[in-house]
Order: structure tokens, then sequence, then C-alpha cells
């Protein structure tokens, strides 16, 4: 199995969504039975909490998907029992880093770093206190981050679609 775990801040915008999208690439391609799929956030504001209303509106709307992930806390023991971590800004990557132990095995990304439209922007924004538009944009943005991803996991893992 190939584990892959999804941050930002409080688990409950971004990452929740990244989680949710990148399942639906993964069932897309028939790889459903390759990974195991997660988010989590740096902070602990929304434990428990489902994802912002926005977002799972959005998430209906544009793709059919319902999100039923309840936010949970990053832990450094995450970077042992995933493969892959990808941070959605430059302040939660340093906030992973910083729990990262010397054993862990999980390699670290950003995911704005597989936008294909994209050359220089490093972060996914936050859109928590933004507008309607602004969760737009940043479903626009996970949605091709994450089928961009999933390419680049398949092919760094030889996985045969």
């Amino acid at each position: 199995m190939i584990s892959v775990l999804f941050v930002c801040l409080g688990n409950i915008c971004r990452s929740p969504l990244a989680e949710g999208l990148f399942k639906m690439h993964v069932n897309e391609q028939g790889l459903k039975d390759f990974f195991t799929i997660d988010s989590a956030g740096t902070a602990a504001y929304h434990l428990g909490e489902l994802a912002d209303k926005r977002t799972r509106e959005m998430a209906v709307r544009q793709d059919s998907l319902s999100l039923s992930h309840k936010a949970r806390q990053f832990v450094a023991n995450d970077f042992f029992s995933f493969d892959y971590i990808v941070a959605m800004d430059k302040t939660n990557y340093q906030n992973v880093i910083m729990l990262k132990p010397l054993q862990g095995t999980a390699k670290v990304l950003m995911m704005r770093h597989y936008d294909s439209k994209n050359i220089t922007e490093e972060i996914i924004p936050d859109p928590y206190y933004g507008t309607t538009k602004d969760f737009e944009e940043v479903h626009k943005l996970l949605k091709d981050c994450t089928k961009n991803l999933l390419q680049a996991i398949v092919e760094e893992k030889s996985i045969a679609l």
C-alpha cells in the first residue's frame, strides 16, 4: 500500500478536499487497492469536526464528492505511517518538518508543486476567511494538483494502469 497524507492548518478546508479529490482520482484510475489516503491539520483548532460547510458544498457541487473526514491533528508518528506527506503551504510544511523524527521515512512535499499551470507560486491559499470564489479557486487548484500528484506517484512507484 502507498499511503498519502494531506496537511493544512485546521484540516477543515484544503486538506480534506485534497484527500477527497485524490481518492476520486485514485478510484477513476482503478487504483483503490494500492492507496491509503488521509488528511490532518498542524493545529488543533477543529479536532473531530467535519470539513468546513463551504468546502463540503463545493465538493458536492463540483465533483459530487461527499467529504466525511473528521479533523485530526498531525503527529510525528505520521512520518512512520505514511509514504508521502503533502503540505498546502510553506508554514504547514515547516510545521511538519519540525516534528520529523530522525528515522522518519515519509517524503514531505508541497502540493502546489504539482500544479500544471504554475511555476512560481508555492501555496494553496487558505479560503477559510474568503468568499465562494476563493473556495472555487482552491477546488480548481486542488483538483489539478491531486491529479498530477497521483500521476507522479504512479510513475515513481511504477504502477501499471
